[in-house]
């Protein structure tokens, strides 16, 4: 599906309530556009941060754009219209401000995530200028990485990654000798709809006289130690056929759980980590067997010792969700998109953070789903044409988190989706401190999914499997170093 957006320029002037000041004039990278200074204005402190982008008119040039379609598709969206969605709408105010700030046009294109990824290495490897930015599949998206498809962000000169728009801890996951391929932040709001957290039953709760976990959170006493304590002896026969099932209509469990979801919650949100980097931002495989083995050991105890629904078939996924919103699991792993799930759940239902690993533990950390958005640029684009493009890239971010963020954070994520004010303080604790892991990116089948195996297993033979991995680890991350190195080379 494609769908050309025009606005005109004639308003640029009027709309600086949008933007901030800035004229920030790179020196090797003159812009070849009158710039000019705009005054700040009084806006809450959310858009108070300016991205010190030049004013330029672009004459109605178009900014292509491909992404997935589905969910993904929010972070653009084709529809040239509003439609009373709160989330939609300030998506397309966000285009609108950027079209008329810049004076160009956005051609966005929309397929399925993997034709998206076939689209971009087809048209890159014949040398065709077809797309400035691309949406790509967090995990099947980073192969484009590997084979000198894309631009390191450092190459375009006003894409500023330490401002707050850009997801800090994208480096992990992603930089290789201090240059980023792919990036993440408010420029894609689907990507914070799929960070991981935790569903709770608030009925299930006061049937059992349990108090509600926030103010464990709040005091950084949320651990996996706590979740193994509440769902002990919860899993159990209601309907006296001597198995608990997620089929029966009684049944009822601790913890409802897939395994493409919970290993690597679980895990990240424990402080687990498979791939370290060196003083020059090379990565290696780094498993810390100690430390592992007393997080696998925890989780372990969730998900095994207190016989949780933990979901092994992919076919059967839509069964975690319909056992929690039937009212017959105390908690529930998932991500913050999966409360739209559950608007019509006759419990009420309360969210709240991964556990951490234990009280000592800093912060409460946040894995990101593999089907999350990130952002690359193709490297067909030309030297001379990266100033445009990293203009509005940075453009598009900066708005995003002027127009769409609070929205999507105050209305959506907050109101939307959660029936209580406690709920929506923990949204702040969810997305506060999110997780990107080069091994769970580049080898989701295989090192990065060793706490996922062990679960299906019913295995605790960590030293084992983690030793098993080390040769193919390491060799894996070699060739990713090289494949970097030499696209580096090549631009």
């Amino acid at each position: 599906m494609k769908k050309v957006l025009c606005v005109m320029f004639a308003a640029l002037m009027s709309l600086s309530v949008f933007f901030a000041a800035g004229c920030a004039e790179k020196p090797d990278q003159p812009v070849t556009a009158d710039v000019t200074t705009v005054e700040e204005t009084t806006e809450p402190e959310v858009t108070q941060v300016p991205d010190d982008l030049p004013t330029v008119n672009y004459n109605k040039r178009v900014f292509r754009v491909i992404l997935p379609d589905g969910m993904q598709a929010s972070d653009v969206y084709t529809e040239d219209h509003e439609t009373a969605d709160p989330l939609h709408d300030a998506v397309f105010k966000r285009n609108n401000n950027v079209m008329e700030r810049f004076g160009i046009e956005l051609d966005v294109s929309t397929d399925e995530y993997s034709a998206v990824n076939t689209k971009i290495r087809n048209s890159v490897k014949a040398g065709s200028d077809d797309y400035d930015l691309c949406f790509v599949h967090m995990v099947s998206g980073a192969a484009l990485t590997q084979d000198n498809l894309v631009l390191p962000f450092e190459k375009l000169p006003y894409v500023d990654l330490s401002k707050p728009w850009w997801d800090k801890a994208i480096g992990n996951g992603f930089s290789i000798r201090n240059n980023l391929m792919m990036v993440n932040g408010d420029i894609s709001p689907t990507s914070f709809s799929t960070t991981s957290c935790l569903y709770f039953n608030k009925t299930m709760f006061d049937r059992l006289d349990m108090e509600y976990p926030y103010q464990l959170v709040k005091d950084g006493e949320w651990t996996l130690d706590k979740l193994f304590e509440m769902t002990k002896d919860i899993t159990e026969d209601k309907d006296g056929d001597s198995k608990v099932t997620p089929e029966s209509t009684a049944d009822v469990y601790g913890l409802a759980s897939w395994y493409l979801d919970v290993p690597y919650s679980f895990y990240y949100a424990a402080g687990g980590m498979l791939v370290s980097k060196d003083e020059e931002d090379v990565p290696f495989y780094d498993p810390q067997l100690e430390r592992d083995t007393m997080i696998y050991d925890k989780i372990y105890k969730v998900i095994i010792t207190n016989n949780a629904y933990y979901e092994t078939k992919i076919d059967n996924f839509p069964n975690v969700a319909k056992v929690f919103a039937d009212g017959r699991a105390l908690f529930y792993d998932a991500k913050l998109a999966s409360a739209e799930e559950l608007r019509d759940m006759d419990n009420d239902f309360g969210i709240l953070p991964v556990p951490k690993f234990d009280s000592a533990q800093s912060d409460y950390k946040s894995f990101v789903n593999g089907a999350a958005s990130m952002v690359c640029v193709p490297a067909t684009v030309k030297e001379a044409d990266r100033d445009f493009v990293s203009i509005i890239i940075e453009g598009m971010a900066s708005e995003a988190y002027r127009v769409v963020t609070p929205v999507l954070y105050e209305t959506y994520l907050k109101r939307k989706v959660t029936r209580d004010a406690e709920s929506m303080d923990m949204i702040d604790y969810i997305v506060r401190n999110r997780v990107f892991d080069m091994a769970y990116v580049n080898m989701h089948d295989g090192v990065g999914s060793y706490v996922r195996d062990l679960l299906q297993k019913g295995s605790t033979d960590i030293s084992k499997t983690l030793q098993s991995y080390k040769k193919s680890a390491k060799k894996r991350i070699e060739n990713i170093v090289k494949a970097f190195d030499k696209t580096m080379a090549n631009q």
